[in-house]
């Protein structure tokens, strides 16, 4: 086991520094929001009363990150979308974002011509590629993801673009106030669990140690339902491991009734359990109810909640911490957290087919 103490491991183990990239998080925050604030947007010719955000992968995980928040306020209905047709006919009162880092995602691409088609309002939020030249063509906006790395470190930048374009439409609220106070509280969250600070002192650290050689079941409700995603998205990712997530109180009604088998299956399994610290009032005892049958059950488990702050707040330090995580437990296995070779090939197989 590599002692994530020791400085060296991170230069001899990610040469890319994904790690930097990680901890850049506020400032990517700090620059869309700054670009969606100045941008020039066009008035769309129908008021809009649905919302569909189209993307893949690392440029989807902002999509489910601004429904969640959006839900909580109970604003305009907004759909993520992960295929290559919309499960509905849009029609010129449905908004389609279409996000793909590189501008070349086959599935996103397909949904942003469906949405011309039919005459919706099309935004697009990509760093060029033929997404950027297909929106120049239709005349639809584009909202440039401006920074460099692999699409999973760019969800800060694709979040601040979508609730600063949706703020600006009227259909849901970001104040400025819960912007910067979110990303001074990443910028402190990260200084807490950043690669220097000691493992007896950092949070993330422990976390990841707990997990090595474990397989992580991720439970979300209410506005972290997507950051439960988030988080096993990056430990396939980042830690090249076997993770799942689940939704409460879905999995009240379904996977508990498989805790019992824990202790005779011998499946190595830790769970995570995302609590906001906001969470409604008829949601609250689901996530009593399922520490207490996890601990009744002998399956280790951790509760991670949100803490003090907005919605937003706890939305930035929460995505932190599992990233940091991933990354740590990427450095316990000793694998690179940048390269993503699988799915390198996973792309090559598709296009030979």
């Amino acid at each position: 086991m590599n002692n994530l103490d020791d400085q060296n491991i991170y230069s001899a183990l990610d040469p890319s520094r994904l790690g930097a990239r990680i901890a850049a998080l506020p400032g990517q925050c700090r620059d869309a929001w700054r670009q969606i604030s100045q941008a020039e947007l066009p008035g769309f010719p129908q008021p809009q009363n649905q919302v569909v955000i189209c993307g893949m992968g690392g440029s989807a995980i902002a999509g489910d990150l601004t429904a969640d928040l959006a839900e909580a306020q109970g604003g305009v209905p907004i759909t993520v979308v992960r295929d290559f047709r919309l499960p509905f006919k849009p029609d010129n009162r449905t908004l389609v974002i279409t996000c793909s880092y590189s501008g070349e995602t086959r599935e996103t691409l397909s949904l942003f011509q469906e949405a011309v088609k039919a005459g919706s309002a099309v935004v697009a939020v990509t760093s060029g590629g033929t997404l950027a030249g297909l929106a120049a063509e239709s005349g639809a906006p584009v909202l440039h993801v401006a920074t460099k790395g692999e699409p999973r470190n760019a969800v800060g930048y694709n979040l601040m673009l979508l609730l600063g374009l949706l703020h600006r439409l009227g259909l849901v609220e970001t104040k400025e106030s819960d912007v910067q106070s979110a990303i001074e509280a990443a910028r402190q969250h990260i200084a807490r669990i950043e690669p220097d600070r000691p493992t007896e002192a950092n949070f993330a650290k422990q976390i990841a140690l707990e997990l090595h050689g474990k397989v992580p079941l991720v439970y979300g409700g209410g506005f972290f339902r997507g950051m439960a995603r988030r988080w096993k998205t990056q430990f396939n990712e980042n830690a090249k491991v076997w993770a799942f997530f689940e939704t409460i109180p879905e999995l009240l009604h379904n996977s508990v009734e498989a805790y019992p088998d824990w202790a005779e299956s011998g499946l190595p399994l830790t769970a995570l359990i995302l609590q906001p610290n906001t969470a409604p009032e008829e949601s609250s005892g689901h996530y009593e109810a399922l520490a207490e049958l996890l601990k009744r059950n002998t399956v280790p488990h951790r509760v991670l909640k949100g803490g003090d702050g907005s919605q937003l707040v706890q939305l930035l330090k929460m995505l932190v911490l599992g990233d940091y995580v991933s990354y740590y437990l990427a450095m316990l296995k000793g694998v690179d957290p940048s390269q993503t070779p699988s799915l390198e090939e996973a792309k090559r197989l598709l296009s030979e087919l």
